[in-house]
């Protein structure tokens, strides 16, 4: 079975249960990794500007007003480590491939 490549144009129902069911492989499309670079330069110079982005250099929610200094990287990865337990009990491996399908 061939990868499902991602394009930024959607994904039917049919390829969600394959990736789901029947473990295809997923690939990000070499034109979205193109868009992805090219946002991910609009955001660092941003961000080096100044500009306050949530989430980024930001605190979340209630923290909005926070500045994070330091390392954008190391928050981000703690944001997700944060968020990541304690939520109840683990998913079925199917019910977490389609839902990063």
């Amino acid at each position: 079975m061939s990868a499902l490549v991602l394009t930024g144009t959607g994904v039917g129902i049919d390829d969600v249960a394959a990736v789901a069911r029947d473990g295809r492989k997923v690939e990000i499309g070499p034109d979205v990794i193109g868009r992805l670079e090219k946002a991910r330069k609009v955001l660092d110079q941003a961000a080096a500007s100044g500009q306050k982005i949530y989430g980024l250099n930001t605190g979340l929610g209630a923290n909005l007003g926070t500045a994070v200094d330091g390392d954008a990287g190391a928050f981000q990865r703690q944001l997700l480590e944060g968020r990541s337990g304690a939520v109840g009990e683990v998913l079925p491996v199917e019910a977490v491939r389609a839902t990063m399908a």
